[in-house]
């Protein structure tokens, strides 16, 4: 015979019968609200013991009335949701989520449709003790923030808002890439943006990629190349390959990854006949043909450091300084980068 479940869930009233003592005595004592001091310990253990054995546990919603702490914190996002699980965010959100278990805080994942009225009533409601944005900052996200005082901070997103915002080192990382392919012997070094959305980390690469050429003698070879990946991969096909650029920056590795292939089946060798760089250390930059020289973001100390920040907030009760933390990037060099021709 199979086990059978019980038809009907444990209450607090079936857990003060089987102690002799009210249900409001049950409720400090579980929810361990600041009452409870006053019961004495035996009593607390017999309640406590009770409510082992009869499988009851209060809910969330009475635990948060008397610690007046929800103990989740939201992800704000913007869909689809394979952004916040693939590439930099995947990191990011092991430091989060490590981050968080470790204080007891749970994670609500929170989509930002279009439609603020899809996702607004859910930091309106105190359902959250605090939020983490990724990415970026909307401009009505940030009026319901303001509107609700709900502590906040930033993970790979910035703003001018007087909250608190952890980055990555962008320019720097830039600046890193190109100076090792100026190292190498690379004067020709273009640098493939793609289509991007507006994000503090367009102007950090590009601009350390500017400075960089600039300040070692080739701002004539400075070439930042938008639009779609295969148009910009069959134009150093088609170059004459004395005058085409000898190595390539890439704003994402997922572009990094597509011109490998794209290369391959034009007869372009990497890194013989052209080098490739980009940023992000994710999967499958170090198991592609070559392995990729990248920029890796320090992900997962981004997602611990924003984490401990939103529950400085909410301990303070907003009143800690908000904290700009900036990480630096690290150069990883693998087999896409190469010396020219020649050198």
């Amino acid at each position: 015979m199979g086990i059978v479940l019980p038809m009907k869930r444990p209450t607090i009233r079936d857990v003060a019968q089987m102690c002799g003592v009210s249900k409001s005595t049950v409720s400090v004592i579980l929810n361990r609200s600041p009452a409870s001091t006053r019961v004495p310990p035996d009593t607390q253990q017999r309640v406590r013991n009770a409510a082992l054995q009869l499988g009851y546990r209060p809910s969330w919603r009475a635990r948060a009335l008397a610690s007046r702490r929800t103990h989740t914190i939201g992800v704000l996002y913007a869909p689809p949701m394979p952004l916040i699980v693939r590439g930099n965010y995947e990191g990011i959100m092991a430091g989060i989520n490590e981050t968080l278990s470790k204080n007891g805080y749970h994670v609500m994942f929170v989509p930002l449709g279009e439609d603020p009225a899809t996702w607004g009533d859910l930091l309106m409601d105190q359902r959250m003790d605090g939020c983490l944005v990724l990415s970026r900052l909307y401009d009505a996200l940030a009026t319901l923030l303001r509107q609700t005082r709900m502590p906040v901070a930033l993970v790979n997103a910035d703003t001018t808002l007087n909250v608190p915002v952890c980055i990555a080192d962008e320019f720097d990382g830039a600046a890193q890439n190109t100076q090792h392919l100026l190292d190498l012997g690379h004067e020709r070094i273009s640098f493939f943006l793609g289509n991007q959305p507006p994000h503090y980390s367009v102007t950090g690469r590009t601009g350390g990629y500017e400075q960089t050429m600039a300040r070692n003698g080739k701002p004539e070879h400075v070439r930042i190349v938008t639009g779609k990946v295969e148009d910009f991969a069959a134009a150093i096909a088609a170059d004459d390959p004395n005058r085409r650029a000898t190595a390539v920056i890439t704003y994402t590795h997922m572009a990094a990854i597509s011109l490998l292939r794209l290369f391959w089946e034009a007869g372009v060798c990497v890194p013989q006949d052209i080098s490739v760089a980009t940023f992000s250390n994710s999967y499958p930059v170090a198991d592609v043909i070559p392995p990729l020289t990248t920029a890796a973001l320090p992900t997962e100390e981004m997602g611990r450091a924003a984490a401990e920040m939103v529950l400085e907030q909410i301990s303070s009760g907003g009143e800690a300084e908000p904290r700009r933390v900036v990480m630096k990037e690290t150069l990883i060099v693998r087999k896409s980068t190469a010396p020219p021709r020649g050198e």
